[in-house]
């Protein structure tokens, strides 16, 4: 319910907004003063929280923003921070990308996500986990061949230090994201 709250405060506008229309119409029809106070009360109430909503940063939202914020060094082929982005001990196809990057065999034209699927985070506060799945498109020259390239990504994230760091990566045909498992 709290992840609703924070991550969509649209519903909660919408909602307090229904709310407080309904309580305000039981005032003028019956002149009641308690339902002007639950008409003003569901006000503040709505206010209040999508301000908050507005505010508070989850984590989902914070990876989302790293995975979109990647995308665009990935895009404007800055290695450094692309390098950043990196677990300190990722797994080997993160290590090979990294350095075929590094070593000027990818270059990039377009890198952008286009739907990220599902955001499923486990562990405990102090490490946590993330798998994101995601359908990306990339464009751009590797080891000498231009390509336009849509995919199905499945990235592992650690968070270390109220940052997350790609771990591991795997890809696959673009309709993978639609696939419906049985």
């Amino acid at each position: 319910m709290l992840e609703l709250i924070l991550e969509k405060p649209w519903w909660v506008g919408i909602v307090g907004g229904i709310l407080t229309v309904m309580a305000a119409q039981w005032w003028i029809r019956s002149g009641r003063r308690e339902a002007i106070q639950i008409a003003a009360g569901a006000l503040v109430l709505t206010v209040l929280l999508v301000a908050i909503s507005l505010r508070v940063e989850t984590e989902q939202e914070s990876l989302r923003a790293m995975l979109y914020e990647t995308a665009d060094h990935l895009q404007n082929n800055r290695k450094s921070q692309v390098a950043a982005a990196i677990y300190s001990t990722p797994s080997a196809p993160v290590v090979s990308a990294r350095d075929y990057l590094n070593e000027g065999l990818y270059t990039f034209e377009t890198a952008s996500i286009k739907k990220i699927h599902s955001i499923d985070l486990s562990g405990p506060k102090s490490s946590r986990r993330a798998l994101v799945k995601m359908n990306v498109f990339v464009e751009g020259t590797f080891n000498g061949y231009t390509v336009k390239v849509p995919q199905y990504v499945e990235v592992t994230l650690y968070r270390v230090n109220h940052q997350w760091l790609v771990y591991d990566f795997t890809h696959d045909q673009p309709f993978t994201g639609f696939k419906i498992d049985p």
